[in-house]
């Protein structure tokens, strides 16, 4: 299933919306930024997505699986949509 949006994980604690859509920007045009937060701390959980507007673009997001981001080496994969209950 062909997708424009990828999951990161192990991403550090100082990271915003902000400091990710210019890393990732280079990828291509990115309609949204979406990073998961706790909802009674209101800390960041360490991952997030990011939609871009072409499937390339997050395709080549990917390379940076792996790489090091604000010093933490962080996961970068394809987000895969879940399945509603029914």
């Amino acid at each position: 299933m062909p997708s424009n949006k990828i999951y990161l994980c192990n991403l550090p604690p100082s990271v915003t919306e902000a400091l990710l859509k210019e890393h990732f920007t280079e990828y291509g045009e990115i309609t949204e930024v979406q990073l998961l937060v706790d909802r009674k701390t209101k800390a960041p959980k360490g991952y997030g997505f990011i939609t871009f507007t072409a499937e390339s673009s997050a395709e080549k997001a990917l390379q940076q699986d792996g790489k090091s981001f604000l010093e933490n080496e962080i996961t970068v994969q394809m987000a895969i949509e879940k399945r509603s209950k029914k």
